[in-house]
């Protein structure tokens, strides 16, 4: 029995269309980072972030760079971009919008410029890309188990802020991932990662005093689902 060739070629086209959906990345309104852009509003910035169903690219970046320095003195998204390329910490085609969500990839490259892991002969032999980053913060339980395309709800992005910089100031390594967590409201966390590992007071880079990359407030609602 011959097949119908329109029939196939319809099936090829509903299969692509399927495809193509599943590829779009969620767009945010808008970004944390355009309500509170300074570094003395970096409690009021995690907990807009906590609250948030993805971390759009923006307010990565802008994470980010309070991590590593401390400030962010970029004036908007394109300059941070621009110096976020110049360090490395994204691949030098990157232009994605502001207010998508982040791709794990290029935040693991960021991670790993930051505290300065080189990762296995792969990454010595090609250099830092998505992919090998991003497997090696997963294997370093710094990142949940993801791959280099997916994405960090808010309170995963927060996670992953606070084991970066446990990692960089060289303390112990984060305990293994738990199945199921509680937040800092006492509910169920959408990160697989051990809260009380990591939500406690930690040093600052310098060394002085507690960093206020920690626990959110405890008034943010219950985390949502991840996104694609």
């Amino acid at each position: 029995m011959r097949s119908d060739p329109r029939l196939a070629s319809l099936l090829i086209a509903v299969l692509a269309l399927v495809v193509a959906g599943g590829c779009q990345r969620q767009v945010l309104p808008s970004s944390a980072v355009n309500e509170f852009p300074s570094a003395d509003d970096e409690l009021d910035f995690l907990d807009a972030v906590y609250r948030m169903t993805a971390v759009t690219n923006d307010d990565a970046l802008h994470g980010l760079f309070l991590l590593a320095d401390g400030d962010d003195p970029h004036p908007d998204y394109e300059a941070r971009v621009a110096a976020a390329k110049a360090r490395k910490w994204m691949p030098s085609g990157f232009d994605r919008p502001a207010n998508e969500s982040a791709q794990i990839g290029w935040m693991a490259m960021a991670g790993c410029e930051i505290c300065g892991v080189k990762g296995g002969l792969t990454m010595h032999v090609i250099g830092p890309t998505p992919r090998y980053c991003t497997r090696e913060l997963v294997y370093l339980r710094v990142l949940p188990l993801r791959t280099e395309n997916q994405s960090l709800t808010g309170p995963e992005f927060t996670d992953y802020l606070n084991r970066l910089q446990r990692l960089r100031a060289g303390r112990r390594e984060p305990g293994p991932p738990t199945p199921q967590s509680l937040g800092p409201s006492g509910e169920q966390s959408a990160t697989p990662m051990d809260e009380a590992d990591v939500m406690e007071g930690l040093p600052s880079p310098d060394g002085g005093g507690t960093s206020v990359l920690r626990e959110p407030s405890s008034a943010s609602p219950s985390p949502v689902p991840g996104a694609p």
